[in-house]
C-alpha cells in the first residue's frame, strides 16, 4: 500500500530519501541532530575514566575533554605553613600522578592525548599537564630521583598563589 503511494508520487519518495541523507550527514559532521549522543563515541579517555573512577576518593573530580583526561582534586592542607605548602602540594601532585598511572591500564592510558591535573587548596593552586604516554612510565619507576627527573622533563606546571 505504501509502495503504491510512493509509485504514484515519486518526487515525495525522492524527497524523503534526500532528507534522510541530509539529517545523517549533519549528524556526522556537525555533532547535532536527533541521534547524536556524545557518550556513545568511544575514546581512550572514557575507557581510562571508567577504571580510575572506581578507585578514586570523594575529593576527586574526573572527566574527559575529548580524548584528554582532566583530574581536579581538592586538597585539604589548611594547617600547612606557607613555607612548607609548596613542597607538600608538589609531592601530592606526584603521588596523584603515580596513582593514576598505577590504577589505569597502560595500553589505554598511552592513547590518551593529555592528562591535566588541577590541585586546589585555599592558599594555592597547581595546574599540571602531561601526555598520557609519559604518565604511564610513572607506574614502573620506584626510585625517587628517577621519578623527580622524569616529572621535571615531562610535566608542565603552573602554580598560582591565592
Amino acid at each position: 500500500m505504501v509502495l503504491n503511494y510512493f509509485m504514484k508520487k515519486p518526487i515525495l519518495a525522492i524527497g524523503l530519501i534526500l532528507f534522510g541523507l541530509f539529517i545523517y550527514q549533519v549528524n556526522q559532521k556537525e555533532k547535532w541532530g536527533l541521534f547524536h549522543n556524545e557518550k556513545l563515541v568511544p575514546t581512550s579517555c572514557r575507557a581510562a575514566l571508567v577504571r580510575i573512577q572506581k578507585k578514586t576518593p570523594s575529593n576527586w573530580n574526573l572527566f574527559c575533554e575529548g580524548n584528554n583526561l582532566a583530574v581536579e582534586i581538592l586538597e585539604d592542607a589548611r594547617n600547612a605553613d606557607p613555607t612548607t605548602l609548596k613542597p607538600i602540594m608538589y609531592r601530592q601532585l606526584a603521588n596523584h600522578m603515580s596513582f593514576v598511572a598505577r590504577v589505569s591500564q597502560e595500553d589505554i592510558l598511552e592513547k590518551v592525548f593529555f592528562v591535566r591535573f588541577k590541585l586546589r587548596n585555599p592558599k594555592m593552586e597547581l595546574n599540571a599537564v602531561t601526555e598520557g604516554k609519559f604518565i604511564v612510565k610513572l607506574a614502573s619507576l620506584e626510585n625517587p630521583e628517577h621519578i623527580m627527573s622524569h616529572l621535571k622533563s615531562t610535566v608542565q606546571v603552573k602554580e598560582e598563589m591565592k
